[in-house]
């Protein structure tokens, strides 16, 4: 595996791409097939054509999940300038000229901007082809790169090329038929960017003098920690503590240094590997406050995303429904409450027209309506 890669250009043939500004490139994963970074690809040498998927290093999904048809792992031939590892990958040659080995990527969800790979051994001319489908064996590939190899050809250097594909979600590398072909160090760069978490509910709850903040992760992708912020006002935030991303569909904060006799605001900050941020709803606990309430925020609601505050509520199953002006329900979810104080965050059909709706939360018992503006 190459640690520190140099960069290379290359001119390709790319009759797949088309160019944007949105472009983000941000790498997915880094693959240098090394069993000390997770990757299982075999040793062992096909002796008749086959396929199979394997798993590769970690990335912004956690492990990756590779295909390769007539591969395997060798420290042979292998690259040995510093920043590489021992292991690369061979295609095997089986069947003379009309047999060709190739690797299949991982999927992706936000499009491919750049393919980038070390070539391990001279006169080995490869072909790049992409598709849209999440299959690895799917037959819907399109040419988008041809990669031509002579005897002077620089080997264990950074091959770039450029896909620029916002619906790609695949790349299968082909090698030439007839010859064993041997590559390193492979990685993919974002087409859009990468989508930062996305938070589910939060809630506060107070134990011997402490609160416990409570989050929900829908999706965490190339989250790097979580800032705990809080406030007397509501508007000035600092932060408190910080926790680790772990990808862990739930995490816990204790706050060992409360504020006492006074309403608490939190909320909590996400901060992404490449510096971005995104926040959790706003909650709050304590103060004087007894009455069972909900209230919106924002309101009017915009993108579809309904942040619904719930203030000293007692735990159990509550149902919240959307009508419409004339009585009709349109949105109906049953959620467990589990602190008196905390945010659901609603994602609205896309159905949904702008004008005014009545939100109702009811336990069976009480119920609590709130008209809602939809923009």
């Amino acid at each position: 595996m190459k640690k520190n890669l140099r960069y290379v250009l290359v001119a390709v043939l790319a009759t797949f791409s088309f160019l944007s500004v949105s472009a983000q490139n941000q790498v997915y994963w880094r693959e240098g097939f090394e069993p000390t970074e997770n990757s299982d690809l075999t040793t062992t040498s096909p002796t008749a054509s086959v396929g199979y998927y394997f798993t590769g290093s970690n990335g912004t999904y956690g492990p990756t999940s590779w295909y390769g048809f007539n591969i395997y792992r060798t420290t042979g031939t292998s690259c040995t300038l510093s920043g590489y590892g021992a292991n690369h990958v061979r295609y095997k040659n089986i069947s003379g000229v009309t047999d060709s080995g190739y690797i299949v990527t991982p999927v992706v969800s936000f499009g491919i901007k750049e393919f980038h790979m070390s070539r391990a051994r001279t006169t080995r001319s490869h072909t790049i082809w992409a598709t849209s489908d999440t299959s690895a064996t799917t037959t819907n590939w399109t040419v988008v790169a041809v990669m031509p190899s002579y005897a002077s050809t620089p080997l264990c250097v950074d091959t770039t090329v450029l896909i620029n594909s916002a619906t790609a979600k695949r790349l299968k590398i082909t090698g030439r038929p007839g010859t064993d072909t041997d590559v390193d160090s492979i990685y993919v760069t974002s087409f859009n960017l990468i989508a930062p978490v996305k938070f589910g509910a939060i809630s506060l709850s107070q134990t011997n003098g402490f609160t416990k903040v409570t989050w929900n992760v829908i999706s965490e992708i190339n989250t790097e920690k979580y800032l705990i912020e809080r406030s007397d006002n509501g508007s000035n935030f600092y932060t408190v503590g910080s926790l680790t991303a772990i990808n862990a569909p739930k995490y816990i904060y204790i706050d060992n240094t409360p504020l006492n006799n006074v309403i608490a605001y939190y909320r909590i900050k996400a901060v992404d590997k490449d510096g971005s941020m995104g926040y959790s709803s706003v909650v709050k606990i304590g103060g004087k406050q007894t009455a069972t309430d909900i209230a919106i925020a924002p309101n009017p609601v915009k993108g579809g995303q309904l942040n619904v505050q719930l203030n000293n509520f007692t735990k159990g199953i509550y149902t919240f429904a959307l009508y419409d002006a004339a009585g009709k329900q349109i949105f109906n979810k049953s959620i467990a409450v589990e602190a008196a104080n905390g945010a659901e965050t609603l994602q609205l059909p896309s159905t949904v027209q702008n004008g005014a709706y009545q939100l109702q939360v009811t336990n069976g018992e009480s119920r609590i309506t709130k008209t809602v503006m939809v923009q």
